[in-house]
């Protein structure tokens, strides 16, 4: 087990109010995580030479610590107090974008200098925005320790100006929908010299995510992974939701393996030294080596749920208040349907189809009563739009309804002109694969439970479907296993109060090894082909 360890706390009593600590990505960091990093980076004695920078320093959470460390190192050493200020001055660096957490970093930095009888320190303690890579290359290779909390932020929520050079100056944000803790991450890399070692808490998202894949190539080509602490489920934070983890790399490490623990505010406990070369790309599953064997003999075994059966997300309006309704009042032709702010209006009957939310569904017994105004007709084997000039003269009644909310349809995806028409969903994903025959599931649940649903007019949302054309109760049962929930129980995303993710990523790996299935899903691919050949 990890020794839990107490830490001076020099700030706990110092307000810190931020206002633009959101759009920032700022969370504050507990001090006991704090000494956990400090103390896995060795950064303990012998440190008074030794150069460390917090790249995202906000108010001084790391700092505070590090200065204590760094002053008590110096004073064992026996060294007068202006060389200390001196090497302080050359050795301990931070900075963040945010003017006013800079200000309060400093003020609280000079009242522990004080306390050590330190005066007059030139803190390098700077306001600038550590992702600018012209600016920070002339800190290349110069630290022998990176350490921090970098801010968790989504790209997209950044503007246009700053997104689009994060995506040109750092490789490892240039695809897809990123954080940009991940561009910390390649940023301390850079910072460090030959044998410098880097320790963040960050999200474990990147373990698990697309988004977080060239980061996950990236530590294994280098062979830097020297520690790993998971906190899973567990929130450590008091101002934000987020399943943490400790990431501790050394540029001197290069070794295949790492330590992995995992716990809580109470203790940390030794769970394995890890392989990474046994984790895949596409997915880190941290756990024990033993339990590493048995997600892949799982995997490995017959065939892959993704070969065997297809996995479908359900509509996606974008606008579900305004389209899907419970309780809705039937006359012989027409619809009564009740908005949240009170206004009543009538659709034709026609245009609605029975919809099943699947993330409350719990057993295919369960009454539905839920409607979506669908405006798609069928055309052969798929739906299309119904087009402006045929939806006001055949639905006359729905149309007046859009109409009267499409300020509220054009301000669906940010404002984006819906390329379909203004009054269709907001996505296209659903529209045909969610009809028909299926098993569905909730796109998060504690455990396993895939529902067979056989009315095939019923569509669906908030969640996922699986479609066989073959046994769909005998397919249910293998996914609403005990080896489908400690399959999940692994290699899934963790959420609040023991909720694991069955999204599609997750679930479409599973072996299934009943030879009914197997044999039905081959015998329909040897059709395929033939009618291709034909």
């Amino acid at each position: 087990m990890m020794p839990l360890f107490k830490c001076k706390i020099w700030n706990k009593n110092l307000p810190m109010k931020i206002d633009n600590k959101k759009l920032n990505g700022i969370v504050y960091t507990p001090q006991w995580i704090v000494g956990l990093i400090l103390d896995n980076l060795d950064y303990k004695s012998d440190i008074h030479n030794k150069k460390i920078i917090d790249p995202a320093c906000g108010a001084g959470a790391f700092l505070t610590e590090i200065v204590v460390r760094f002053i008590e190192d110096a004073r064992k050493s026996k060294i007068e107090d202006e060389a200390i200020k001196t090497k302080i001055e050359n050795n301990i660096f931070g900075f963040d974008i945010d003017k006013e957490a800079v200000k309060k970093c400093i003020s609280i930095l000079d009242k522990i200098a004080q306390k050590y009888g330190l005066k007059n320190i030139k803190w390098n303690i700077l306001n600038t925005d550590s992702l600018d890579k012209s600016f920070f290359s002339k800190f290349f290779d110069s630290f022998d320790y990176v350490v921090g909390n970098p801010p968790y932020i989504r790209i997209q929520h950044l503007g246009l100006k700053r997104r689009e050079k994060i995506q040109n100056d750092w490789h490892l944000c240039k695809k897809g929908s990123t954080d940009i803790f991940i561009a910390f991450f390649e940023l301390g890399y850079h910072l460090l010299n030959k044998t410098g070692k880097l320790g963040y808490i960050t999200p474990n998202t990147y373990i698990k995510t697309k988004a977080g894949e060239d980061l996950r190539k990236f530590i294994k080509f280098h062979r830097i992974l020297k520690t790993m602490i998971d906190f899973e489920h567990n929130q450590l934070f008091d101002n934000a939701t987020t399943y943490s983890l400790i990431t501790i790399l050394d540029k001197n490490h290069k070794k295949n393996t790492f330590s992995l623990f995992k716990g809580d505010k109470e203790k940390i406990d030794f769970i394995d030294e890890i392989d990474i070369e046994n984790l895949s790309d596409d997915n880190w599953i941290l756990t024990s080596n033993d339990i590493l064997k048995k997600l892949n003999h799982i995997e490995k075994r017959g065939l892959p749920l993704g070969k065997i059966a297809e996995i479908h997300v359900g509509i996606t309006t974008l606008a579900d208040n305004y389209y899907i309704f419970k309780d809705i009042e039937f006359t012989k032709h027409l619809a009564k349907i009740r908005l949240k702010d009170g206004r009543v209006f009538k659709v034709e009957k026609e245009i609605l189809k029975p919809i099943i939310k699947a993330s409350v569904l719990k057993n295919s017994n369960e009454e539905q009563n839920r409607f979506i105004i669908f405006p798609y007709k069928k055309v052969g084997d798929k739906h299309q739009i119904i087009e402006e000039t045929e939806l006001r003269e055949k639905y006359p009644y729905t149309y007046n309804y859009f109409k009267a909310i499409k300020e509220v349809l054009d301000r669906r995806d940010k404002g984006k002109p819906n390329p379909v028409a203004w009054y269709a969903f907001g996505r296209s994903q659903g529209i045909d694969t969610s009809f028909g025959k299926k098993i569905l599931t909730s796109p998060i649940n504690q455990k396993p439970n895939f529902i067979v649903w056989e009315k095939e007019e019923y569509t669906f949302y908030a969640g996922y479907c699986i479609k066989l054309d073959g046994d769909l109760h005998l397919l249910a049962q293998y996914l609403n296993s005990k080896d489908m929930e400690f399959y999940i129980n692994y290699v899934s995303r963790d959420y609040q109060n023991s909720y694991k993710s069955f999204a599609k990523s997750f679930i479409e790996k599973f072996g299934i090894e009943d030879l009914n299935l197997i044999n039905h899903q081959k015998q329909n691919q040897l059709l395929l082909q033939n009618c291709l050949r034909l």
